[in-house]
């Protein structure tokens, strides 16, 4: 089994996502995205697309694109704090469109990993 990058910073988790079932993994790393959400700072949240919903928002990757182009943009600029914020936003947008996309417990692994950078 191909390792994931989850087992480099959360041994346990990426265990306790390897050994359920993938509806059970899904479900799962659902619920991480849900507290990585109220965790998020407000600015941050401003971030996230109208309308945004874990479950029904089908993320791009442009929105992604835009997001990481701000951070660094901002990080050039010496903003820290909305670079910050911009980077936490692309990171949680990025790890909920490969939860929605995940064929694999590999791929939850992977989405959990992601979603540790949003905050």
């Amino acid at each position: 089994m191909m390792k994931s990058r989850l087992e480099t910073i959360d041994p346990d988790l990426a265990t306790e996502i390897y050994s359920a079932s993938l509806s059970a993994a899904k479900m799962k790393v659902r619920e991480i995205f849900s507290e990585k959400l109220t965790n998020l700072p407000d600015t941050a949240l401003r971030l996230l697309p109208k309308n945004f919903e874990i479950q029904s928002y089908r993320v791009s990757q442009g929105e992604i694109d835009a997001l990481d182009d701000r951070y660094f943009d901002l990080e050039e600029s010496g903003d820290a704090v909305e670079a910050a914020e911009a980077f936490m936003t692309a990171r949680f947008l990025s790890a909920v469109m490969s939860w929605q996309s995940a064929g694999s417990l590999l791929d939850l692994c992977e989405a959990a990993y992601e979603a540790n950078f949003a905050a």
